[in-house]
Parts: C-alpha cells; sequence; structure tokens
C-alpha cells in the first residue's frame, strides 16, 4: 500500500472512530433545549486546530490557529501556524475578511473563504465549540479538526 493510502486509511478511521464511538457517561450537547442553532452561536474568537491528510502536500498536515466569528455570518483568522512534509510556517498574522459562515437550525453548517474553499461543521454546546471537516471540494485532502471559544461574549 502506497504511503498516501495509508495515511488516507488512517485518517478516515480516526473520522469515523471519531463520529460513531460512544464514552460511557459522556453526552454532547449539539444545541439547548428547544431552541434551534443560528449564525449566533458562533461568535467570538475560538482556538482551533485541525489534523489530517493532504497528498498535494506530500502527506500529513496539521494547522492551528485563532479564528473570529462574529455572529451575522462573517468571520478572519487572525493567526495561524501549520505544517506537513512540505514544510512549515511560524506563526502568521492573516486577514481573511472575505471569510463567511453558514449555520442551519439542527446546528450543522459551513465554512466558506473567498476562494470557494468549503468545510462543514457541526455547532456544539450552544456554540462554545465547533468540529470541522475540510477538504470536501479537493482530491485527496482529509483533514478534521475542533474549535473552542475563548472567551465569552458580553451583550
Amino acid at each position: 500500500m502506497s504511503k498516501f493510502g495509508k495515511y488516507f486509511l488512517l485518517a478516515t478511521g480516526f473520522v469515523l472512530l471519531s463520529t460513531f464511538a460512544r464514552i460511557p457517561g459522556a453526552s454532547i450537547n449539539v444545541h439547548a433545549q428547544d431552541q434551534a442553532c443560528s449564525f449566533a452561536n458562533l461568535k467570538g474568537t475560538y482556538a482551533y486546530l485541525r489534523t489530517g491528510v493532504n497528498s498535494a502536500l506530500g502527506g500529513p498536515v496539521a494547522e492551528m490557529g485563532l479564528d473570529v466569528f462574529n455572529g451575522d455570518g462573517t468571520r478572519g483568522i487572525i493567526r495561524a501556524t501549520g505544517s506537513s512534509l512540505d514544510g512549515s510556517y511560524d506563526w502568521t498574522d492573516s486577514s481573511w475578511p472575505n471569510g463567511s459562515y453558514t449555520v442551519y437550525p439542527d446546528c450543522t453548517g459551513s465554512l466558506l473563504a473567498a476562494d470557494g474553499t468549503k468545510a462543514n461543521i457541526i455547532v456544539l454546546d450552544g456554540g462554545k465549540r465547533f468540529s470541522v471537516l475540510s477538504g470536501l471540494n479537493q482530491t485527496g485532502k482529509v483533514v478534521t479538526g475542533e474549535a473552542k471559544r475563548l472567551e465569552e461574549e458580553k451583550d
């Protein structure tokens, strides 16, 4: 089996395991009782970590950073750092004013970049955190991640 095949199977297995595994006594509140999710659930600065495989970059990839969600469907990455077999980059300030996101009433949604790149999300704990799966429209890329809000927004 090729190196890419091994990485792809590993990443796919991790995604399936994390999707279907149940830990006794653990429960995840997707959204509050009798309330649906919306753009407003994601508001504030989130710390994120994403890992996976990108065959175009030669194998495994990882990235972490800070991402801002404005509560109205717009977002932007503040700082990020990452690594792959192709190379790595140190903390980089980033302005991404054209980023947007959608959140549906069932707490699923999407992150959209100005270049058309899309990632799907599930909003958890009323917006305190979310899970992400990217690589949807890119062959040979499977990247998953988690993000957690750093501070509570004050109304």
